[in-house]
């Protein structure tokens, strides 16, 4: 990639980030990873053992500065219904990078035994700190007035209902606006988005074969963009482990559900350990890019393993 180009990306970087940051947890295709606590806290809590998943994502591998994610979750339950849960999180993006913590607590009822009917309540606090780097800059841009360096305090609030192997939450990101002294007067202040994750199971078919469709809605209330993704598993059982494999489609609701990237999952349980990778490919009008597709890597291990006494947290 010559120096021309480098400058030509890092401008549409730099814009897009001022404009559209947004203090958020990163949300890509981790939470698929067997890891929906990621993107609801109502999920703290729920499984026999706590759990710790940690996620690199790399996009366009083959540009200088492309974007980076890692997250680093942990998440477990405290009494029987009762989860807590805590994420670390680092994202790059050419000269601008949030780095942030999200502590998490949920906690789980049972509306009825016989039915397997649970509902479960989650609240996050986040807090982000939103850097612009501009020790690198080739000439000063009038807009940034030297490096922005801010921070960020908010909540995210959630709710999860199960019906035997149906499962939907619906989630409130952000549910206070953000400072904007650090900004330009039309950067909006409203950071509210809207997150509804959906999905059925399908058991004992085809030899311990499981069938997972889902789907994750996305609003941003800032420009009304919304995204959906189409998401499909399938594991295999074995005595102490599983195979599986998967594929998301992430879509432009607002574009007549123009497709922006296929991404092929695999991944394995063996005892308490957990290992995923994922390859994502742009199908949109970047996809002409010079690049190498974009790369997640997940690994885990569970810990503390113990039965619950209430069915609200299997």
């Amino acid at each position: 990639m010559n120096r021309q180009l480098s400058f030509i990306y890092f401008l549409l970087i730099t814009c897009f980030s001022i404009k559209a940051q947004e203090f958020n947890l990163p949300v890509i295709n981790q939470y698929i990873t067997d890891n929906p606590f990621l993107i609801s806290a109502s999920y703290a809590g729920i499984g026999d053992c706590w759990q710790i998943r940690g996620t690199g994502f790399e996009q366009w591998v083959s540009l200088d500065n492309g974007p980076s994610t890692q997250t680093l979750s942990v998440d477990g339950r405290i009494q029987d219904r009762t989860g807590v849960g805590a994420v670390l999180f680092n994202d790059s993006n050419g000269f601008t990078s949030q780095k942030g913590f999200q502590g998490s607590f949920a906690h789980h009822l049972t509306i009825s035994e016989y039915s397997r009917q649970y509902l479960s309540f989650g609240i996050s606090y986040k807090y982000t700190q939103f850097t612009i780097d501009s020790s690198e800059f080739n000439r000063p841009i009038a807009a940034l007035n030297g490096d922005i360096n801010t921070v960020d305090h908010n909540f995210d609030a959630s709710v999860l209902y199960r019906l035997k192997t149906f499962f939907i939450t619906v989630n409130a990101i952000n549910l206070l606006e953000k400072p904007l002294e650090d900004f330009s007067v039309n950067e909006p202040g409203n950071l509210t988005n809207y997150y509804v994750y959906s999905g059925f199971t399908f058991d004992n078919v085809f030899k311990e074969l499981q069938f997972e469709p889902s789907v994750l809605y996305r609003q941003f209330s800032s420009d009304q963009r919304s995204t959906l993704d189409t998401n499909f598993k399938v594991r295999k059982f074995f005595q102490d482990s599983y195979l599986w494999g998967g594929i998301s489609v992430r879509s432009l609701v607002d574009q007549e559900f123009k497709p922006l990237s296929v991404s092929p999952m695999i991944g394995i349980k063996k005892a308490k350990f957990y290992f995923a990778y994922g390859y994502q490919a742009n199908v949109n009008e970047v996809s002409g890019t010079d690049n190498s597709g974009s790369h997640l890597l997940s690994l885990g291990i569970d810990f503390g393993c113990k039965k619950s006494n209430c069915g609200c947290t299997y």
